[in-house]
């Protein structure tokens, strides 16, 4: 079964994310924190990550600077309620997939995950 990261500060929308992407059949490894899940993707694969811009410690954007300095990390799917960021140049340069603003319909969520799954996917196999 492929595993999706989701790193959500807010409980409800992390509890409802996972529940949403349970009922797709996919396994969901949730944290509410950038730290936390920093400190968990060395012990699993997912096929995506789900990623909140505005998380408290550490955002976002420092979570995707620090896996792309790891390298080999999985797609990176961005979440915001601020659609513009004024960082747009370098998520593109530390390789997010995309950045989708919420409210993300569940359509939407899936197919851009079912897109990351492919790219993890032929990645892997290179």
């Amino acid at each position: 079964m492929k595993t999706v990261a989701v790193v959500e500060n807010d409980d409800a929308a992390r509890h409802s994310c996972a529940v949403l992407l349970q009922s797709g059949g996919y396994r969901v490894a949730t944290y509410a924190g950038g730290e936390q899940f920093l400190a968990e993707i060395g012990s699993f694969s997912p096929v995506c990550v789900l990623l909140e811009t505005r998380l408290p410690e550490l955002d976002g954007l420092e979570v995707l600077e620090r896996l792309h300095a790891a390298g080999g990390h999985p797609p990176v799917i961005l979440m915001t309620r601020v659609p513009k960021l004024p960082a747009m140049a370098r998520v593109r340069e530390l390789g997010a997939m995309l950045l989708l603003e919420k409210p993300i319909e569940d359509a939407c969520l899936f197919s851009a995950i079912r897109m990351a799954a492919g790219m993890h996917w032929r990645a892997a196999r290179t």
